[in-house]
């Protein structure tokens, strides 16, 4: 690897990467409710040849802005309306994200931090599952890291008062198209870290020669004719309850029950990191120690201590709020790494009280794993597929042996080895059986595609989207009496808390009921008393 030039080192990693996040895309179901609503709502738009407006079940949809839409509809020309299609543009996503990072730490400080950092990425438990969904958030963390990279390529030459880059109009379009794809917040992280390392730099100075008044016109150029024509286009419905329900609203109080304590946002990048933010501690003290005399590393904890600092006080806290941090966590860890690796055999001792703790987490995920399917009716029996996650406590073994001798680099590679074949075992041979056990799959089957299809009050969105036909959903036992007149068969979807309200007073024989996998909610599948169709 060290005699490989940086374009022969990307080629290969982009490669390694693409076909390691691209396994299992196939192979799920878009049964997870953003993930149903994001693939549904490309698909809506791509039929109707609309780039402006987006709608989930024939409603408005002001959840977010539309970049991954696009990127589904260009994928769905390309692949057909499917699951690898909905998640081709995350994959992309995650492979530029990992490129960009071993891109930086290869030219700001060495070719062996370079491929650790990408190592701790390729590893993480959460940058496995991110960049896999049909979700916006990979389209987010990649177009920041391109902004932040492309702007601290800038900096290293306009610092000692070189010639203007061209890096800054790559930083300024980055953030034009971070608009399109989760809005203002990619301005508010961008800003705010920028603004934090030029402070901490003692280089204010260098922000007028930044082009922030052309950098505004790219931006604008890029995302404002959109949210002009969305504004218009919606009467500024869309406007409004983009900015303020799923901004405002959910910045200042929980939403979804997704709420939590200040600390729940670090305790969700320490377990999103793992194996290596059992490092992190250490990697954040030896960063500052080093901040005044290395500049990239004071950039990227300015970037991570803003992301991080920042979820911290939002109402609403999840995990994937974080993850535009990893890429410069992954930056910091892979050069306390690299320091480790030159310092003598003395110095690791130091790493020691971190691998009896990984050790010990290895030890119970296989444990939580198998408990946490035990524990879940609706895929208790295949509880045995937790001997998959006996590669971590192995890889821990592996990792303390190769400590114990002295080894240090092969005792980073069995960390990553663990988590890396793990990540396939599972998306390729466990997930794909525990999630054919979803109440969608197993449900379709008493649906027929003439059939009409109606709700009452809440159903998975991923009905839509696998049955391709809108579905009306009424809030009142009356309206859904009054919708069942008639003679033909009627599929009705709710959840069984809702039963015992319709019951009563709507004729309904239930056909199917299925609870969703790892939570309360049970999907029930009804149709009318009288019905005599064969389902």
């Amino acid at each position: 690897m060290k005699h490989l030039s940086i374009s022969k080192s990307l080629l290969l990693l982009g490669l390694f990467s693409l076909l390691f996040l691209s396994l299992g895309t196939n192979k799920l179901m878009l049964y997870s409710l953003d993930e149903a609503k994001n693939a549904e709502c490309a698909r809506e738009m791509f039929e109707r040849s609309d780039w402006v407006v987006p709608t989930f079940n024939g409603e408005l949809r002001t959840d977010k802005p539309p970049l991954h839409y696009w990127a589904m509809m260009g994928s769905y020309r390309l692949f057909g309306i499917n699951e690898f299609a909905a998640r081709w543009g995350s994959v992309l996503s995650g492979v530029g994200t990992i490129l960009l990072t071993f891109f930086f730490t290869f030219r700001h400080v060495n070719r062996r931090a370079a491929w650790a950092s990408a190592l701790v990425l390729l590893a993480s438990l959460h940058v496995g599952v991110q960049f896999r969904m049909a979700v916006p958030d990979p389209y987010l963390i990649f177009l920041l890291t391109l902004a932040w990279v492309s702007f601290y390529e800038w900096y290293s030459v306009a610092k000692d008062d070189g010639p203007i880059s061209n890096w800054i109009w790559v930083f300024y379009a980055a953030l034009g198209f971070a608009l399109l794809a989760k809005g203002p917040i990619a301005l508010v992280l961008t800003g705010l870290s920028i603004l934090l390392f030029l402070i901490m730099r003692k280089e204010l100075r260098l922000i007028p020669h930044m082009q922030v008044i052309w950098g505004v016109q790219i931006i604008f150029l890029i995302a404002l004719p959109w949210y002009v024509a969305v504004h218009e286009a919606t009467g500024g419905a869309w406007t409004e309850g983009f900015f303020f329900q799923h901004n405002l609203s959910r910045y200042m109080a929980p939403m979804e029950g997704h709420g939590g304590i200040f600390l729940l946002t670090p305790v969700y990048v320490l377990v999103g990191l793992l194996p290596f933010s059992i490092f992190l501690p250490q990697a954040l003290r030896q960063a500052w120690l080093s901040r005044k005399t290395e500049a990239p590393l004071l950039f990227a904890l300015c970037i991570a201590a803003v992301v991080i600092v920042f979820f911290s006080f939002s109402g609403t806290k999840l995990p994937n709020y974080t993850v535009p941090s990893y890429p410069f966590l992954a930056v910091l860890t892979g050069y306390f790494l690299d320091r480790m690796l030159s310092a003598d055999h003395a110095s690791w001792k130091n790493l020691r009280p971190a691998l009896i703790v990984y050790g010990i987490l290895a030890t119970l995920l296989p444990l939580a794993f198998f408990f946490g399917l035990r524990l879940d009716p609706a895929v208790s029996h295949l509880s045995g597929w937790a001997f998959i996650f006996l590669t971590f406590p192995l890889g821990a073994a592996a990792a303390w042996y190769r400590f114990r001798h002295e080894q240090l680099n092969r005792t980073i590679l069995a960390l990553s080895a663990s988590f890396i074949v793990t990540a396939v075992l599972f998306f390729q041979l466990a997930y794909p059986v525990i999630d054919r056990e979803n109440p969608v799959s197993q449900t379709l089957a008493h649906i027929h595609p003439d059939q009409r299809v109606i709700a009452y009050k809440q159903f998975n969105p991923a009905y839509v989207f696998y049955l391709d036909k809108s579905v009306e959903v009424f809030q009142t036992p009356e309206e859904l009496r009054n919708a069942l007149r008639g003679p033909e068969s009627v599929i009705v979807l709710s959840r069984a808390e809702y039963l015992p309200e319709l019951t009563p007073v709507v004729p309904l024989r239930e056909i199917a009921r299925r609870r969703d996998l790892f939570e309360t909610p049970t999907t029930v599948v009804l149709t009318k008393q009288s019905a005599t169709a064969a389902l």
